[in-house]
């Protein structure tokens, strides 16, 4: 179910008592040990620069967090849900503080942070311009946004999708229902990404997030259907300088972010806030 507004606030609650309780997500997070996170901490620290002071949104088991921190950078690590951050505060230590807050009123003074990151997060915000603004109200001016996370507007989640099922694997399909759809779906994607281009304003695409105690995969607990192009135009609205757009893992990924990062399956968007406004 799509939805071109942004869900209202019983959507909100509902999934704060999601994360909030569900052993099981808690289980897949508890998962994403440091090789994971290692992509991420790796794109924070390239372009960190000289900044040091950072926060770190949806952290989930705050791996990532210590990671910045043993890097030498000074973290503090946040997440929506006490029970994901539960174990994280045994590492916690000068350079390192983790809070548990809500991404849309975060207990932080304006202009607070060098850096402010999230890897996973931002697909899983039921307003995702609403989150933005939180993060670029507490980010110091010349400091900068990290947003990593899948496309999920990318052609290339259905068209795999659509492999899949050619190949009999209808078990992993999340986003399309068969091969008929996933190219209906394909089609539909880069149409989508090419308005989304031609625009003024950020279009922010919503959905109903599947909200079940269990390992669905996928994302389908998503609620934002993420996409460096909203994002492009929403930093450069606000007279940010958009540095990255997309990243990639293997070789034909980084080809893939290089000569077409708003299609590209995963997002790694980085803006730096003007020193004046």
């Amino acid at each position: 179910m799509l939805d071109d507004g942004a869900p209202g606030g019983d959507l909100r609650a509902r999934m704060r008592r999601f994360y909030g309780s569900s052993q099981t997500y808690k289980g897949l997070l508890d998962a994403h040990d440091e090789a994971y996170s290692a992509p991420y901490v790796d794109l924070v620290l390239r372009y960190a620069g000289r900044r040091t002071r950072v926060l770190e949104l949806g952290g989930g088991n705050g791996v990532a967090a210590r990671m910045l921190a043993d890097a030498g950078l000074a973290v503090v690590g946040t997440d929506l849900s006490p029970l994901f951050l539960r174990e994280a505060g045994a590492s916690a230590r000068p350079a390192l503080g983790y809070a548990v807050c809500d991404g849309f009123d975060l207990p932080f003074a304006d202009e607070s942070f060098d850096i402010v990151c999230s890897n996973e997060y931002l697909e899983h915000v039921p307003d995702a311009e609403a989150a933005l603004d939180e993060m670029a109200r507490v980010t110091l001016p010349g400091g900068r946004v990290m947003v990593m996370g899948p496309n999920l507007c990318s052609p290339f989640l259905p068209f795999r999708e659509g492999v899949l099922a050619l190949r009999g694997r209808r078990d992993g399909l999340i986003w399309t229902d068969g091969p008929r759809d996933a190219w209906r779906q394909t089609r539909r994607n880069i149409a989508v990404i090419a308005d989304k281009k031609r625009r003024s304003e950020p279009q922010f695409l919503h959905r109903a997030p599947d909200l079940e105690d269990r390992i669905i995969g996928g994302d389908a607990d998503s609620a934002y259907l993420a996409t460096p192009a909203d994002m492009e135009t929403y930093f450069h609205r606000g007279g940010w300088k958009v540095i990255a757009l997309a990243s990639g893992g293997s070789r034909k990924g980084r080809l893939v972010a290089s000569v077409m990062p708003r299609y590209a399956p995963y997002l790694s968007v980085v803006a730096e806030r003007p020193l004046h406004t």
